[in-house]
């Protein structure tokens, strides 16, 4: 009997050759970023992501997941992470509070943390497809304060350049109002004098202070963003330094690129100084340069409750934390030296808090918030996608009545966790003008989660199309 040509041995060595020649020069690795500022729901987002994944061969509903559309996808699974000094995803945490009695939200991002996924699954085509059938995409996805994310630009800016730039925001009528305490510390500082570390850390307190109220009266952009959430650096020196205002320069005759040695002005400059080299550009080469897909999350909803400063301050701090990244198309050769940002979706979060003929308005209120950012984006050849999502899903809509007619309502439940039925108004199109705020405001609704017993998977909004549009091409 012979020997079939293609089980000879030399073809099967040959064989083994090529598989491991495909191995390398296909891509199986996809380093997924989730950001977006407190409130934007990355946690929801990723642990949603990660359900959807892992339950997509049981009850997930994917019908616009190619892979799983196709019944190619084999199956997931949590694997080892690949950075040790992260906190790992608290994935499990996240799933038990939803899924508890009294369903809860899962706590939101502090620091950063991290989760792997192995997803196996069937080739469709390619040449690949002949030397094996089946191959393995390994998924990394990082979580972490989108705070942070708002002091990269800090790093094209000097001591002097960055308290100006504070004092600009600082003339707000609001955050002016919200900062006066630490005005009057200010005011009494000797920049000239010795340095005195305690005097500066007790300044920086209440400099941090007006941080979090501008956070909760709805301001978004803020820095330094690690004086909002230290992580690590809680109670750290680096953290003491705070914007000096032009006034006080002049009246107190200070150069702050030459200040007085060991005063002071000197301590605060070295302290900006070892900030950016020692905590922001750290951060920038070890964990932004080597992601190469992005999922930008936009709370639009609570920025309108919270009025036309919230708004627009939004709008201010898109605008920054987009130039922070990398983008470009990606090839094999970049990828190796350079990795790019090749992939980027804009996410509308909480699309549930709205009814499904507003969620239009929500994408295009969303894109016309973006169009500045993207116009440079998409001029760098990125693929971008914007989209409204509910990564967790926590209403329903239908059809209500009022004056004899039918409008369309949502069915959930309020903070409190009492059922309640509304209309939860109109989404703009896109930022109404200043005078629309004097006359009316927005009340998009809070909502707890949905009532989930002894269910598995996560109801949501469009979470399959962003599946697709971020790991399709990978999957193929």
């Amino acid at each position: 009997m012979q020997t079939s040509f293609f089980k000879h041995p030399t073809m099967q060595i040959t064989k083994q050759k090529l598989k491991l020649t495909a191995a390398r020069l296909v891509n199986h690795h996809v380093n997924l970023a989730v950001t977006g500022l407190s409130g934007s729901g990355k946690t929801a987002f990723i642990t949603s992501l990660v359900n959807q994944l892992i339950e997509a061969n049981e009850a997930a509903q994917l019908p616009f997941f190619s892979v799983v559309r196709e019944s190619r996808l084999i199956g997931v699974k949590r694997d080892v992470q690949p950075n040790l000094t992260f906190s790992r995803f608290a994935y499990e945490d996240a799933m038990a509070k939803l899924t508890q009695t009294s369903s809860q939200w899962p706590s939101s991002t502090k620091g950063i943390s991290q989760v792997r996924l192995k997803i196996k699954y069937k080739k469709s085509r390619g040449l690949s497809k002949y030397l094996t059938e089946e191959a393995t995409l390994t998924l990394d996805i990082t979580d972490y304060p989108g705070e942070w994310l708002l002091d990269l630009p800090l790093l094209d800016m000097d001591y002097a350049q960055w308290s100006r730039h504070c004092e600009e925001e600082l003339s707000d009528p609001k955050r002016n109002a919200l900062a006066k305490p630490f005005f009057a510390a200010l005011a009494d500082l000797d920049l000239n004098a010795k340095g005195d570390e305690l005097a500066l850390q007790n300044i920086a307190e209440l400099y941090t202070q007006y941080l979090v109220d501008c956070q909760s009266h709805g301001y978004q952009l803020l820095q330094p963003g690690r004086f909002i959430l230290p992580g690590e650096l809680s109670g750290a020196p680096v953290l003491h330094f705070f914007p000096v205002t032009g006034t006080q320069l002049e009246q107190q005759e200070v150069d702050l690129n030459n200040p007085a040695k060991d005063s002071n002005a000197e301590l605060l400059r070295q302290r900006f100084k070892h900030y950016k080299t020692q905590v922001v550009q750290p951060f920038y080469k070890e964990h932004f340069k080597r992601f190469d897909r992005q999922v930008v999350l936009v709370d639009c909803l609570s920025a309108l409750n919270r009025g036309f400063h919230s708004y627009q301050d939004l709008q201010k701090a898109l605008d920054w934390l987009m130039g922070s990244f990398q983008y470009g198309s990606s090839n094999i050769l970049n990828r190796l030296f350079q990795p790019k940002i090749d992939k980027l979706v804009f996410a509308a979060s909480k699309a549930d808090h709205i009814t499904p003929d507003q969620q239009t308005n929500l994408v295009k209120l969303l894109e016309s918030m973006l169009h500045s950012a993207r116009k440079q984006i998409q001029f760098d050849g990125v693929i971008t996608e914007s989209t409204a999502i509910s990564a967790i899903r926590s209403s329903k809509s239908g059809l209500g009545q009022l004056n004899g007619e039918s409008i369309p309502v949502l069915q959930g439940r309020n903070e409190q966790g009492s059922a309640i039925t509304l209309f939860p108004g109109e989404v703009p199109q896109s930022c109404p003008g200043p005078e629309f705020w004097k006359q009316q405001q927005f009340e998009f609704p809070k909502l707890s989660p949905p009532i989930l017993n002894a269910e598995h998977v996560l109801p949501h909004i469009r979470m399959d199309q962003v599946l697709d549009f971020l790991l399709a091409d990978k999957l193929e």
